[in-house]
């Protein structure tokens, strides 16, 4: 599938390897949203030309980043309906 024109496809060309696949990945978007060759080659360039293709992993989070974060599981204590019923089930037995 090629959607972007020649001179959206010279600029990804002018990428690294990763930002240029992040672009590939945003032609195949792009495409299935319907977006026409002149809109979608008009954003890539944009984008190129602005240094402003997202790094690559910026979207990641991996369980790592978030030690620390969250505090250790503590014990869960029943709520309060839960006692009221277990005590109820105890008179009336």
């Amino acid at each position: 599938m090629k959607l972007f024109n020649d001179q959206a496809a010279a600029a990804v060309a002018s990428l690294d390897s990763a930002d240029a696949a992040y672009c590939a990945k945003l032609e195949q978007r792009f495409a299935h949203m319907g977006i026409s060759s002149k809109a979608a080659s008009s954003a890539v360039q944009s984008l190129v030309e602005a240094d402003a293709v997202p790094q690559v992993g910026v979207w990641t989070a991996l369980p790592s980043a978030f030690k620390g974060l969250f505090q250790k599981k503590t014990e869960v204590k029943p709520a309060a309906s839960e006692v009221f019923e277990a005590s109820l089930s105890e008179a009336l037995a």
